[in-house]
């Protein structure tokens, strides 16, 4: 090993490199994130990133934890709801800042702490709130967050395209519902598409998504 990457890999550290990929994986999409392409986005060889990642299994692992790193956790209120709304729409957020990266957070990996450490914070909220079985309701609103943010980033959301960041005018959505149907669809079909993508307000209908959700939270007697 030279003297220019021996200096190159001690002004590294494992952060460093995550905070880098998760740059690249925003900027490009996760296709473009190889060891290879982050030595060079770091300007050290690829056996660089490799001492502080393994593999890039280990490196989208690290993205992961952190994008959990990034939810907010509970303020201390003692109101079990309000730290759930507070923690579907920053799951939900993170989707938006990050719509390349945040699917990662979905993996069927490895456990980060930032991610286990949120989890206990909020179970010891609602426990604290008399919620009962609080893990039986923390999974489904974290299921609903992550799912609505996800769905936002994909057809339901009008968001196919890695560069579409912003929200499309009615007139756009219809031009892309137009295009996206297949050639003969019937008028009921394409009522039903209409419905589902262009004209559902995403910010009202997460709303009332978490209101339904909360409005039976079942609380110790």
């Amino acid at each position: 090993m030279t003297a220019t990457a021996t200096a190159s890999r001690a002004r590294l550290d494992r952060r460093r490199v995550l905070e880098a990929a998760l740059a690249l994986v925003d900027r490009e999409g996760l296709e473009a994130l190889t060891m290879r392409r982050l030595g060079a986005e770091l300007r050290v060889d690829p056996m660089t990133v490799h001492h502080h990642a393994e593999s890039k299994d280990r490196l989208l692992d690290g993205i992961a934890e952190l994008l959990w790193e990034e939810v907010a956790l509970p303020e201390d209120s003692g109101d079990p709801a309000k730290a759930l709304r507070g923690l579907a729409r920053s799951l939900r957020d993170l989707f938006r800042r990050h719509p390349q990266a945040a699917p990662l957070i979905l993996r069927c990996s490895r456990l980060p702490r930032s991610e286990l450490e949120l989890f206990k914070a909020y179970l010891d909220v609602l426990d604290a709130g008399g919620v009962r079985e609080p893990a039986a309701v923390l999974r489904p609103v974290l299921s609903y967050a992550a799912g609505y943010g996800s769905a936002e980033q994909s057809m339901l959301g009008v968001q196919c395209e890695p560069a579409q960041t912003t929200a499309l005018s009615e007139r756009e959505v219809l031009l892309y519902l137009g295009q996206a149907l297949p050639p003969g669809t019937p008028p009921d079909l394409a009522s039903a598409a209409a419905a589902m993508i262009a004209e559902c307000d995403s910010d009202r209908c997460f709303e009332e998504g978490l209101d339904l959700m909360l409005a039976g939270l079942p609380v110790r007697g």
